[in-house]
């Protein structure tokens, strides 16, 4: 993002917290209180559902002094995204939330995603056949929430019931996506109402660029969905073929007039083996050591992760058409570490940086960020390892093994600014660079001569 940005950092399951947090927004509770969480909301509780008070989906922890149950960590707020205007929150069983954060919608509801609602035709449920479905509530929810639910029944498939929905926020616009249906849904700032846009893919078919080297081929619905990233005009979600080993791929969808298109389908480029592309053996969505476990977008450039064999490609759109991405850039993890790194496990991508997150199941995780400015001398370059700085400072992020699970980048015209998460140090760290200098060089009068990126002054 250029110009006015948001740099969104979850909080939550960030450790040690000295007291309770909420995010709150112009005219009523945020989705983290309590308060929207029982009486906003409504979700039910149930038997096995491991809910505190009716819900605790969006529930900050206050996790007092670093006593935190690390095996609920996935319940709070496992998917977040924001901008300027709307913040959103993904969680398991099925359920994610946006809502306004500013002040140009303060009146909007916010709104509810949920595989347990019904849909339009009360004779069609979501999820199941015609009739009713006797795991369905949602007479508990009031009437400041807009309801919505997946959309993408083709044929005879519907979509299943999922354990994590996944967001992606661009602009005014928010995309919620699990188990095998991406919705669309934007804010009408007129209005002040929120505006369906489109639920994808129409068809399990996928369509292949003219001339392009794709296989294609039929999508797995159960694969589809289990990560997403929105752009301007263009979405991309990680699925899987019904093929053999079900190999995962990446699916993009473009803004084609007023109609959302799959274009393009991104195949994993290492081969079948399983230091390649091969997801390990039973692994279930999300596939978190696959081609695809991240991505990211950002104007027409796309990165996606494949922690399996410590890659992250980095793909540009090629002019002219059939609309198509091609690999323009491959990194390759070349740290040493003590333990498995799940280099590209997350991702966030600019116009200069791209940030890759790689935790790991002992010392040696990190963030790495590379410049990514087209043409620059520097491109592909690592310019800044969260690891050396901790290190060299003695600070607990030189031994933690979860530095990396979750990133963020906001850029503007002259300054970058990383964030990265280390849940088990119950630290963020804050990472500025020199996007001058990312593009012209640091040893040029325009790049000032300073180190290119490095942690924020003490105090600011």
């Amino acid at each position: 993002m250029q110009g006015k940005a948001v740099l969104f950092v979850a909080l939550v399951a960030l450790g040690c917290l000295g007291a309770p947090v909420q995010a709150q927004s112009r005219g009523g509770p945020g989705p983290f209180s309590d308060k929207t969480a029982a009486s906003q909301v409504g979700w039910p509780a149930g038997s096995g559902s491991g809910l505190l008070d009716g819900n605790d989906h969006f529930h900050i922890v206050n996790s007092g002094p670093c006593a935190i149950n690390e095996a609920r960590l996935h319940k709070y707020a496992s998917s977040l995204s924001a901008s300027p205007n709307i913040m959103a929150v993904g969680g398991d069983h099925g359920k994610a939330v946006a809502e306004c954060i500013s002040g140009s919608c303060d009146s909007m509801p916010r709104i509810t995603f949920d595989w347990d609602l019904q849909v339009e035709d009360t004779g069609m449920v979501a999820g199941g056949g015609k009739g009713p479905h006797p795991g369905r509530n949602n007479t508990n929810l009031t009437d400041n929430v807009e309801r919505s639910w997946p959309r993408c029944e083709r044929g005879l498939w519907r979509p299943i019931m999922p354990t994590t929905v996944h967001v992606s926020v661009f602009q005014n616009n928010v995309a919620f996506a699990a188990a095998g249906c991406l919705e669309l849904q934007g804010m009408d700032l007129e209005t002040q109402e929120w505006m369906y846009t489109a639920s994808l893919p129409r068809s399990l078919t996928l369509q292949t660029p003219a001339g392009a080297k794709r296989k294609g081929g039929t999508l797995k619905p159960e694969f589809f969905g289990s990560r997403v990233a929105l752009g301007n005009g263009l979405a991309v979600a990680t699925a899987a073929l019904d093929a053999p080993g079900n190999p995962p791929i990446v699916v993009v969808f473009t803004l084609l007039g007023a109609s959302w298109e799959q274009v393009d389908v991104l195949e994993c480029p290492f081969g079948d083996s399983a230091a390649g592309c091969a997801c390990p053996a039973g692994e279930s969505s999300p596939r978190s050591s696959c081609f695809g476990a991240a991505v990211a977008v950002h104007g027409s450039r796309l990165a996606v992760g494949n922690p399996g064999n410590g890659t992250v490609v980095l793909y540009e759109q090629a002019s002219g058409t059939p609309l198509q991405w091609n690999a323009a850039l491959t990194l390759t993890s070349t740290f040493d570490t003590l333990s498995a790194s799940m280099f590209g496990a997350s991702l966030s991508l600019g116009d200069t940086l791209l940030v890759v997150g790689a935790p790991s199941s002992g010392a040696g995780a990190r963030a790495a960020m590379y410049n990514v400015v087209k043409g620059a001398e520097g491109y592909g370059s690592l310019v800044y390892d969260t690891v050396d700085r901790c290190c060299k400072l003695g600070l607990p992020c030189c031994i933690s093994g979860l530095v990396g699970t979750a990133t963020a980048l906001a850029e503007y015209a002259e300054e970058a600014a990383a964030v990265v998460g280390d849940p088990r140090s119950a630290q963020v760290h804050v990472v500025r660079c020199n996007t001058t200098a990312l593009r012209w060089g640091p040893a040029t009068p325009e790049g000032g001569g300073g180190p290119i990126c490095g942690p924020p002054p003490p105090g600011q």
